[in-house]
C-alpha cells in the first residue's frame, strides 16, 4: 500500500500496420493479438471497434510498442444508464476503459449541430460564414475550431461522423469552460486588455476606462453593464479573447487516448499517493486555489484545471497527438506521476 510504482513498459511490436477490420470477430483478433486485450465487447458495432483499434495502434507506434494497454475495452450499458452525457470511463484498477454505447450513437451529431447553431446562427455558404454573434467572455481560439467543425458539417454531412462529433464535444465544454471563467473573472480580461497598448487605446478612445480601483467601486448591475459594453466593442473592432491554449479536439481519438492517460497514470501511482500524497483529496482541494498550478494546467485545457487527474489524462492526449508539452507543463506533469514512456 506505502511502496511507491513506476510505470513498466509493456514489450509490444514498435510499429503495426491498422487495416479495417471486415468482421467482428477479426476486430476482437487483432485486439488480443496485437495488445493482449481479454474482452473486446462492443456487440455488432464494428465501426466502433475498428475506431478503438486504430486508436490503440496511434498509441502503440507513437510510444514504439513500450504503452501498456486495457484488459478489457467495452460498452458498459450498466454503468452509463442515466448518465447520457458521460462519454467513458477508466475502471479504478487501471484494467478496463468502457464506452457509453447511447453516447456515440447518431444521435450526438444531431445534438452537436444543435448546440453550434446556438453559437454560430444565420449560415451563409456562399461567404463561408456566420453571422457574428456576442458572447461575453468566449474563447476565440475554441470557438474557430468549432466553426471549422460546424463548415465539415453543413457542407459534407455525409462525411461527418460521431467520431467528430465527440471531438467537438471536448471543444464545446471547453468553450462553455471559458465563458463561465470570464462571468466569475471579469478583472482577468480588464488586466489583460490594460497590459496592451494598442487594446487599450482602443477602449479608452471608446469611452472604456480600465481602472480596476473603478470598476471595483461600481454596483454589481453597473459592472455588468461595464462588462457587456467591454465585450461588445472588443468583438465589433475584431480583438479576439484568447484565454487558456486548448489542446483538446486533437482528433476523433481525444476520447480514448483521455481515458488511456488514466489507465497509464492508475499503473504509475500507489495507493499512498492517492490517499496521503500529492493525488489526495487534501492535494486536489489545494490544486483548486492554487493559482500558478491552475495556469499551468490552463495551457494545456480548460477541462485540464479540474483536478490532477484530469491534468494528467488531458496532457497524455497532448502527447498521444504527437505535441510537446511546454517546459512548466511537463514539469508539473511528472509531479502528479503522469505516465512517462520512452520516446516521450
Amino acid at each position: 500500500m506505502s511502496k511507491g510504482k513506476t510505470l513498466k513498459p509493456a514489450n509490444f511490436a514498435e510499429h503495426i500496420d491498422f487495416k479495417p477490420a471486415q468482421t467482428m470477430e477479426e476486430a476482437v483478433e487483432f485486439a488480443k493479438k496485437n495488445f493482449g486485450v481479454k474482452t473486446f465487447d462492443f456487440g455488432d458495432d464494428l465501426e466502433f471497434a475498428n475506431w478503438v483499434n486504430e486508436g490503440l495502434v496511434n498509441i502503440n507506434n507513437r510510444f514504439k510498442g513500450k504503452a501498456n494497454m486495457p484488459k478489457n475495452v467495452i460498452f458498459d450499458e450498466k454503468y452509463f444508464t442515466g448518465k447520457p452525457s458521460v462519454g467513458a470511463y477508466c475502471s479504478g484498477d487501471g484494467k478496463t476503459i468502457a464506452f457509453n454505447k447511447d453516447y456515440f450513437s447518431d444521435k450526438l451529431i444531431a445534438d452537436m449541430k444543435k448546440n453550434l447553431k446556438l453559437i454560430f446562427p444565420e449560415y451563409n455558404p456562399e461567404k463561408h460564414e456566420f453571422k457574428n454573434l456576442v458572447v461575453h467572455g468566449e474563447d476565440a481560439t475554441i470557438k474557430d475550431k468549432l466553426a471549422e467543425h460546424y463548415f465539415r458539417m453543413l457542407e459534407k454531412p455525409n462525411e461527418y461522423t460521431r467520431f467528430d462529433a465527440m471531438n467537438a464535444n471536448f471543444l464545446f465544454d471547453d468553450y462553455l469552460a471559458s465563458i463561465k471563467f470570464s462571468e466569475k473573472n471579469p478583472l482577468h480580461w480588464i488586466k489583460k486588455c490594460a497590459e496592451n497598448e494598442k487594446v487599450k487605446k482602443l477602449l479608452e478612445n471608446k469611452g472604456i476606462d480600465l481602472s480596476v480601483e473603478k470598476f471595483n467601486k461600481l454596483s454589481k448591475d453597473e459592472q455588468e453593464e461595464f462588462m457587456k459594453k467591454f465585450h461588445s466593442l472588443l468583438i465589433t473592432n475584431n480583438v479576439k479573447l484568447v484565454g487558456h491554449a486548448s489542446h483538446r479536439g486533437n482528433s476523433k481519438f481525444d476520447i480514448l487516448y483521455h481515458e488511456m492517460g488514466h489507465l497509464l497514470h492508475k499503473m504509475n501511482t500507489s495507493l499512498k499517493e492517492r490517499f496521503w500524497g500529492r493525488l489526495s483529496g487534501k492535494a486536489k482541494k489545494a490544486f483548486l486555489v492554487d493559482a500558478e498550478k491552475l495556469k499551468i494546467a490552463g495551457k494545456i485545457s480548460w477541462y485540464a484545471q479540474k483536478n490532477p487527474d484530469e491534468f494528467v489524462a488531458e496532457c497524455f492526449n497532448v502527447l498521444c497527438a504527437g505535441r510537446k508539452l511546454p517546459d512548466d507543463v511537463m514539469k508539473m506533469y511528472e509531479y502528479y506521476k503522469g505516465p512517462m514512456l520512452p520516446n516521450m
